[in-house]
């Protein structure tokens, strides 16, 4: 089949789901374009964070092949915070004469712009939303913002409306007005022949960073700024300086922006004298398996993440916020309230002092990814009609 993913943004060295999924639908034989802007999305303190890995943030418009698909660049003729008007995108749609279009976001220009090639083209029409409860606008601003996107009429047209996690299909239904019964969840996933254990990873990125066998990691991995605020995890740390009963290695992996660097060095001086904290910097998604494999738990106290997906493929326990509580289903981490530093506190110190629990647990992780968070298997539940 003819299958286009259609996204204001697409970074292949980043990851997400929007590569992976097209990755995954090419790799099952479909011909697969991905229709985007000529940018890559406005990460925040761009220069200072994303730059060194991906260079300018304009890419311009062109054609390109990637892993397997095609992307075809438009030009932008104007952004507003994260969504894109694209240039030329109908003729664009014509010529392809898809048989599926998966339209990501269903707050996006194209989403709406995508509903009229739908009736006059026929194609099977896919929208997928990612938007959790902390993202959805609220108040006077948020139901103008809203009034600008015709729900209703995407509901009728889709043939598969899709949140990516529980919290998700709840805006979907509340916020958009869209029976429940017309929304499917089908989550995120991870690339399991990627994302997997690897012992000599492990031991060779410990050796490079000098952390002992009887050391535990707690990794962190994502954007580092206040909105996510890792630095809740060095707190919880401190919290527990009489309580564990291993020494603790901290290691964040991001793009730290300018305004969080002098928050996230007092807070990490605050536990310098029992604890190390080790901040690497942004790598590539495929580099992330180095360090998923070198730590012992994951964490992302606040908001949610894909990188908890990946950690679990990696046979970690997690913690991770109760939005996303179905990522720990399988009794294979710890669901926390976002921003409640107590459960925060109790869910480190029971993975940290208890080895038997946090190995299992692991094992548990890497069971429910082959089995229902697989990018193969969700690349299919998207298609299934």
């Amino acid at each position: 089949m003819r299958i286009v993913h259609l996204i204001a943004y697409i970074q292949p060295k980043l990851g997400y789901q929007e590569y992976f999924l097209a990755k995954e639908h090419a790799q099952m034989g479909h011909d697969i374009t991905v229709v985007t802007s000529d940018r890559y999305a406005p990460f925040p303190d761009y220069n200072n964070t994303i730059f060194p890995l991906l260079g300018k943030r304009i890419v311009g418009s062109g054609r390109y092949q990637c892993d397997g698909f095609k992307i075809i660049r438009l030009k932008t003729v104007f952004e507003i915070g994260c969504k894109v008007w694209l240039k030329g995108l109908r003729p664009v749609i014509l010529k392809l004469r898809p048989d599926i279009v998966i339209c990501h976001g269903m707050t996006c220009f194209y989403s709406n712009q995508i509903i009229s090639l739908k009736k006059k083209m026929g194609f099977k029409l896919i929208y997928d939303d990612h938007s959790l409860p902390w993202v959805a606008k609220r108040g006077i601003t948020g139901k103008l913002f809203y009034f600008f996107f015709d729900f209703e009429e995407m509901s009728l047209c889709a043939d598969k409306i899709i949140g990516i996690a529980d919290g998700c299909v709840d805006v979907i239904v509340e916020k958009y007005n869209i029976p429940r019964e017309r929304v499917e969840m089908v989550p995120l996933g991870a690339d399991t022949e990627l994302f997997k254990f690897e012992k000599k990873l492990r031991r060779d990125f410990r050796e490079k960073y000098d952390i002992r066998d009887d050391e535990i990691v707690i990794v962190y991995t994502g954007r580092m700024n206040l909105p996510k605020a890792p630095h809740n995890i060095i707190l919880a740390v401190n919290n527990l300086r009489n309580s564990l009963n291993k020494k603790v290695v901290l290691l964040f992996v991001g793009n730290m922006e300018e305004s969080y660097r002098d928050i996230f060095r007092i807070h990490a001086q605050s536990v310098e004298n029992f604890a190390r904290v080790i901040a690497t910097g942004m790598v590539e998604n495929t580099e992330l398996v180095r360090i998923y494999s070198a730590s012992d738990i994951g964490v992302w106290p606040m908001q949610a993440t894909a990188s908890t997906i990946e950690a679990l493929s990696c046979s970690l326990p997690v913690i991770c916020v109760d939005t996303v509580k179905e990522r720990c289903k399988n009794q294979n981490g710890i669901a926390v309230r976002e921003g409640n530093m107590e459960d925060l506190t109790t869910a480190i110190l029971k993975l940290v002092n208890n080895d038997e629990l946090r190995i299992e647990m692991g094992k548990r992780s890497r069971q429910l990814v082959e089995k229902e968070l697989s990018w193969k298997i969700i690349a299919q539940r998207f298609l299934e009609m």
